[in-house]
């Protein structure tokens, strides 16, 4: 019966191109429904766009040197480029239209997988799992963080093109250095493809372009590291605490897919996490054990290699392998293993299962592929599905957390958050001003009046307040703080003293897996609010609810205090 029911979907081309569409969809709908115009994630975006006003007085060599700028051991040529095109075009920059930018070359890189897919001349049918696996959410701190998004997924599609021309194109190796190029200045692991496309074109026997690539590459090298200096510390080989993290780090990295959340993620997930990057590696030694023979010869010009999609697939697996070795020598110390989970690094494992799934079709026979292929659909779909399921409350979370961090800067001059970037609330203010975001939580009410001028709704009082390690904890958990308009709408609690006002976001989980599907819920009960201490100044502070309801602000007393002391 499962065999009749393949063979009938298998004609249904419609179905396949309907399932190919369905994950741009969803993604598209996440996208619009979080997409914000405001800084998210520390102040990153706020330092970059410093370059808007000192450009426009520079002259053109310093010009250059702005844009090369190291930050921190990045050239953010294109994004600053893209920053500085929006700015003379409209006269500010709205950051989801970098976002937009940033998505548009995430979506370009679906093309290019789909362009590499045809050189196959497979039925579409073997193309649905790239489409679910590549527009899954877990990397939703790219797909919503400005400057970041435009960094992290430029350098991608970047790449992903270099790799095509040289694997599909080797005479068009200017092609494929251009694309190396934009990848080397949109972040800094793009410099890591040039050493990738000479390995390419040595292991087909192009020596032409193999020399072309290596001067160019050391043209390219001399440019990057002419002023440059390094300010992360490396890992330490003999510190065996380090070593053990790496090691497992360097793994978790690879399978970071596994752990299916982006954040809160226990240690136990972590290392599950390691094993199925271990189990991914050994997937690539099982699929190339049989082609080490046959690229020697044709590095050696003994015989030509003609599988060019073998090629591309290991060309991407190999870029991965030296932005994770890089990234473990470089974050371990600081981040240590837990910091090689992030969620802006989670497309590449994404990229890595890709990777191995085109080596499989490249490589395996049209029985193993047949058998093998409704299994890895149902596995990609439903992938797909649980990550939605698991990171789109974390990324209504970190919607309003950006929210309550503009919120925090604006009307706090002291904040810890903006000195910690070595910046004031002047200068905040200033570069604020070229992205003009709105301030949604101070409508209603005026955050600088005075606690006596407050005026409540009514008496709402808070079922715990109390510090948990560096944490201030204030929740309300009897009831359900559904958005109406947007997902701005939520709980806030607001810490109010005669100096200070400071705001939190209602951190909200999903109710499991099996209750959103059994009852068609997702958001669960309750707003749990924490303050880092670090961030709050002392003094005697009033304790307020703030909900925000299809758009508008109501303020509740709660009737209680917290005293922070230095």
């Amino acid at each position: 019966m499962f065999l009749t029911l393949l063979g009938f979907v298998r004609n249904k081309i419609w179905l396949a191109f309907l399932l190919c569409i369905a994950p741009i969809i969803i993604y598209i709908w996440v996208f619009q429904s979080i997409a914000l115009n405001v800084n998210y994630v520390a102040f990153d975006d706020i330092l970059v766009f410093g370059i808007i006003p000192e450009f426009e007085k520079a002259t053109w060599p310093e010009r250059w040197q702005l844009l090369t700028t190291l930050f921190p051991e990045h050239r953010l040529v294109i994004s600053r480029s893209v920053i500085l095109l929006f700015y003379d075009i409209f006269g500010h920059v709205n950051l989801v239209w970098l976002m937009i930018v940033a998505n548009i070359c995430w979506g370009l890189c679906a093309f290019i997988f789909y362009k590499a897919f045809q050189k196959l001349h497979l039925s579409i049918w073997y193309f649905v799992p790239v489409m679910w696996l590549w527009f899954n959410i877990q990397s939703y701190e790219n797909i919503f963080w400005g400057v970041s998004s435009l960094c992290n997924f430029g350098v991608i599609l970047f790449v992903l093109s270099a790799l095509y021309f040289a694997a599909y194109h080797p005479k068009r190796v200017f092609v494929s250095l251009i694309f190396a190029v934009a990848a080397t200045f949109t972040y800094g692991n793009g410099l890591m493809v040039f050493p990738v496309i000479a390995l390419m074109y040595l292991i087909t026997g192009r020596r032409n372009q193999f020399f072309t690539t290596v001067l160019f590459t050391a043209f390219v090298a001399l440019i990057y590291f002419l002023d440059f200096t390094p300010i992360t510390q490396n890992l330490s080989f003999s510190d065996p605490q380090q070593v053990k993290e790496g090691f497992f780090g360097l793994f978790g990295f690879i399978g970071s897919i596994a752990t299916v959340s982006a954040y809160s993620i226990p240690l136990s997930a972590m290392y599950i996490a390691s094993a199925f990057g271990m189990l991914l590696v050994i997937a690539f030694i099982f699929l190339y054990q049989k082609q080490i023979l046959p690229l020697w010869h044709a590095a050696w010009l003994k015989s030509k290699y003609t599988n060019r999609t073998a090629i591309f697939a290991l060309a991407i697996l190999i870029f991965i392998g030296i932005t994770t070795l890089a990234l473990t020598y470089k974050r371990i110390p600081t981040d240590t293993f837990a910091g090689m989970f992030k969620g802006r690094y989670r497309m590449y494992s994404t990229m890595c299962c890709i990777a191995l799934y085109f080596a499989f079709l490249s490589l395996k026979s049209h029985h193993t592929r047949l058998r093998l292929s409704p299994v890895f659909l149902i596995l990609a779909i439903v992938l797909n599905m649980v990550i939605l399921h698991g990171n789109f409350a974390e990324a209504v979370n970190y919607r309003r957390s950006a929210v309550t961090q503009e919120f925090n800067a604006r009307y706090n001059a002291d904040w810890l958050g903006i000195r910690m970037f070595s910046m004031d609330q002047k200068h905040f203010e200033k570069i604020r001003a070229y992205y003009n975001s709105t301030d949604p939580l101070a409508e209603g009410w005026n955050p600088k009046a005075d606690i006596a001028g407050m005026t409540c709704d009514s008496i709402y009082t808070p079922d715990l307040i109390t510090q948990s390690g560096d944490y201030l904890a204030i929740n309300f958990e009897q009831d359900f703080f559904k958005p109406v308009k947007d997902y701005t709408d939520g709980a806030y609690v607001i810490l109010k003293s005669k100096d200070h006002v400071y705001t939190t976001p209602p951190n909200q989980s999903a109710v499991p897996l099996r209750t959103t599907i059994r009852r068609g819920m997702y958001f669960n009960k309750g707003a749990f609010a924490n303050f880092h201490r670090a961030t709050i100044e002392p003094g005697n502070y009033s304790i307020f609810l703030m909900i925000r309801k299809n758009g508008q602000n109501k303020i509740y007393c709660t009737g209680k205090t917290w005293n922070e002391i230095d």
